[in-house]
């Protein structure tokens, strides 16, 4: 989908996808660990290393989850912010990482880095009065405790690179994601032309 926003600077690119995953699941954690090395770790990412850093294509890239605690469904996310005659090189860039890391896998590096990163994001964030809050509400409304952030880190440490490659190949499908960008694309043509 195209959208034509006349006058605006900057142009979108925003993709999800659904999959029916909970928060429970027992690939949960590969598949939260498998985004933070395509672009849940914003800069220091497989998307933020190319597009915004090697490439210089957009000003923000990345990707996120939102998982479900009580249905499967979770939604899977990728965006970025470029200028609207960047947007056809930053969709080639994101699909062929996204293809990369399908057909290639992890590196085991790469994924014990983001095994940490990912887990020191989250004592920072639990270390905040909102965050903390949230969480606890999250637990209630699931019928949880505590144990429930245990087994997750738990799971996570003990992820290799080949667990989280395949929940990655089984999990995320191209075919599946819907792609929506916006921007002045009409006065980028008529610039270029």
């Amino acid at each position: 989908e195209v959208i034509e926003t006349p006058d605006k600077e900057n142009a979108v690119y925003l993709a999800a996808g659904v999959m029916p995953v909970s928060d429970a699941a027992e690939d949960y954690p590969a598949l939260v660990i498998g985004n933070f090395v395509l672009g849940g770790g914003t800069l220091s990412s497989r998307l933020g290393d190319r597009v915004r850093q090697k490439e210089g294509l957009s000003y923000g890239v990345g990707s996120f989850l939102r998982a479900s605690s009580v249905d499967e469904r979770t939604s899977f996310y990728l965006y970025a912010i470029t200028n609207p005659a960047n947007m056809s090189k930053v969709e080639a860039a994101i699909s062929d990482e996204i293809s990369k890391m399908l057909n290639n896998g992890f590196e085991s590096g790469e994924i014990e880095s983001a095994k940490t990163g990912y887990l020191e994001q989250q004592k920072v964030e639990w270390n905040t009065d909102e965050v903390l809050a949230s969480r606890l509400a999250e637990l209630l409304y699931a019928d949880r405790d505590m144990n429930y952030y245990s087994k997750q880190i738990a799971s996570i440490q003990a992820l290799t690179h080949e667990q989280v490659g395949a929940v990655m190949k089984k999990r995320i499908n191209p075919k599946t994601i819907s792609l929506v960008v916006s921007g002045d694309f009409a006065k980028g043509a008529k610039a270029a032309g």
